[in-house]
């Protein structure tokens, strides 16, 4: 009897502990996969003179995740010939600008179809200036607008939600 409630003792201390040092791994992942993502779009700008994107020149900024897979973008980062960078038409040189892992369970990485998913399995959100006024847009967001940045991302954290104060933010150290 008495053993069984140590066990319960040492369990009610222990999973806590557990849970928070296993979203501060997933937090710290999801920070450093958001700025080797825009690392990687930013030595794309800096070899192409654009973003990786293959809307450029459209009259409205582009949000890639939660509507438009974020493929379209990896596709072009990663030189994989795919949506986004058919033929390699935005990544001609073919580039290799991100190498990421197989997404696993509670680790990062690209799906099977290509998406970059968080350590939540949700794909990132990421929105570019494509229409090229130095403010990149963020439709149907409570973020709205960010001045002098060419590309943004961001994961929904841990309740898997966007637009929530548990959103992990490009933008915010």
């Amino acid at each position: 009897m008495m053993g069984a409630g140590l066990l319960c003792i040492i369990l009610a201390v222990a999973i806590p502990g557990w849970w928070n040092y296993d979203t501060q791994r997933r937090l710290e992942l999801t920070r450093s996969d958001l700025s080797a993502l825009i690392t990687a779009s930013e030595r794309f700008f800096l070899e192409y003179g654009t973003w990786p994107s293959p809307h450029m020149g459209q009259e409205d900024d582009m949000r890639y995740g939660r509507d438009t897979p974020n493929y379209y973008v990896m596709n072009i980062l990663r030189a994989v010939d795919g949506p986004g960078n058919e033929g390699h038409r935005m990544n001609p040189n073919q580039i290799l600008f991100i190498r990421l892992p197989p997404y696993r369970r509670g680790v990062s990485g690209i799906s099977e179809n290509g998406a970059f998913l968080d350590c939540w399995g949700q794909p990132y959100e990421i929105a570019i200036d494509t229409d090229l006024n130095n403010t990149v847009t963020m439709s149907q967001s409570i973020y709205r607008n960010q001045v002098g940045q060419g590309l943004v991302a961001w994961s929904g954290g841990p309740d898997r939600k966007l637009d929530t104060d548990q959103d992990v933010l490009s933008w915010e150290e």
